[in-house]
């Protein structure tokens, strides 16, 4: 796994459950009970106010849709399907038992998928901004390696999601962490099931 690697989309997900699911893919009811019974299992892995939380990330789904659209994007789902362009450690630390899908960007669709630098809820939170152009903003592949030429790859933090391990110098919010993929299109990935 390589970690500024703009070659291949990385998905990260749960061992034991099929890959390529979007909370924000179901309806808010289905969502809201799926994160309450994770949080029982594991009370890092959740937002403590789930609500909130979902009504946010399906408001920010939306946003980062919009605004794809907007730079002639053509997404198919009306939610995507969450990858980080290069590997990255501390999302491997989302799950219990992580693995990895490792998808070349030669064999996607690069129409349907968008990119932000860093975790969408970061980027697009304004409490965080710092002024950089990349806040607020979503790219298509060629114009999110120009940003990254520009200012290298976001730090790849140390923590551990699933032992509730963060940065205790500032709110991982704080921190861009990764390069984020947006797949708004199912029409690769049933090559890649396990």
């Amino acid at each position: 796994m390589e970690i500024h690697d703009t070659k291949h989309l990385y998905h990260y997900y749960e061992k034991d459950q099929p890959p390529f699911r979007s909370i924000s893919a179901l309806p808010f009811d289905e969502a809201e009970k799926i994160l309450t019974a994770l949080r029982e299992k594991n009370e890092n892995l959740v937002y403590p106010n789930i609500k909130w939380f979902l009504e946010w990330r399906y408001n920010m789904d939306k946003t980062v849709r919009d605004n794809f659209i907007a730079i002639g994007g053509k997404p198919v789902r009306t939610a995507p399907v969450y990858f980080s362009l290069g590997a990255n450690k501390g999302i491997s630390t989302w799950f219990d038992n992580t693995t990895v899908i490792k998808i070349p960007i030669e064999e996607i669709d690069l129409g349907t998928v968008s990119f932000t630098y860093g975790d969408t809820l970061a980027v697009f939170n304004p409490k965080l901004y710092t002024g950089e152009e990349w806040w607020g903003k979503v790219y298509k592949y060629d114009e999110m390696l120009k940003i990254i030429d520009k200012y290298g790859y976001p730090e790849d933090v140390e923590y551990n999601g699933a032992k509730g391990m963060l940065p205790k110098d500032k709110p991982l919010g704080h921190y861009l962490k990764y390069i984020e993929a947006h797949v708004w299109s199912d029409e690769v990935f049933n090559n890649y099931y396990p």
